[in-house]
């Protein structure tokens, strides 16, 4: 779906093969804990963005905070958050699942396609492919566990917020600033037991 989307975008080809992506299979009851005691959420994000002349793509869960729009999309319900230069923000929403609304679809696409028998209606798209940027070249914060010492955790990181949970011993967790996720991994590195990794918006 994000391939779709950023080739209507962005007016090129772009491979769905070479998004990268990830499941929610690793994420815990822990996890999810840690995300209430942030008053955030775990949601599976398809997110793309411009990145120069070309764009970036992920598939991988994220925590959102309560003030975002999509901390509220569940069930069957999907949505498009888009930010625009000058629309600004804006979010579609509606049923993704179920028999009803895939039929109101496909119908809305076929009137449309007899409105316009024996037109061509222009459109600005290419089948060259696009080359995307490394995702890792996207900039934003990260949340992760830790049984390593708030002095080394500052040491690496600079400035964050710490989570604690009385009854998990031993660890904590962490919510950096803003970085790229190459950052992230170098600073990481300086650490010696880091549990999990959440990307945080």
């Amino acid at each position: 779906k994000i391939a779709i989307l950023t080739s209507l975008v962005c007016g090129h080809q772009v491979d769905f093969e070479e998004i990268h992506t990830e499941g929610i299979t690793e994420i815990t009851a822990v996890d999810i804990r840690y995300a209430k005691a942030m008053n955030r959420a775990v949601k599976l994000l398809a997110t793309s963005r411009k990145a120069g002349d070309s764009y970036y793509a992920i598939v991988a869960p994220f925590l959102l905070t309560n003030k975002h729009p999509l901390y509220n999309v569940n069930d069957v319900f999907n949505a498009i958050f888009v930010r625009g230069n000058v629309l600004g923000e804006a979010m579609f929403y509606g049923q993704g699942a179920g028999k009803l609304p895939t039929a109101s679809a496909v119908v809305a696409d076929i009137v449309d396609i007899a409105k316009h028998l024996h037109r061509y209606i222009m459109t600005f798209w290419s089948s060259r492919k696009l080359e995307l940027v490394d995702y890792k070249l996207g900039a934003g914060r990260y949340f992760f566990r830790t049984s390593d010492s708030e002095a080394a955790v500052e040491a690496a990181f600079g400035a964050v917020e710490f989570i604690h949970l009385p009854d998990v011993p031993g660890e904590m967790g962490v919510l950096t600033g803003k970085m790229t996720e190459s950052e992230y991994e170098e600073k990481s590195k300086k650490l010696e037991h880091v549990i999990k990794m959440i990307r945080a918006e």
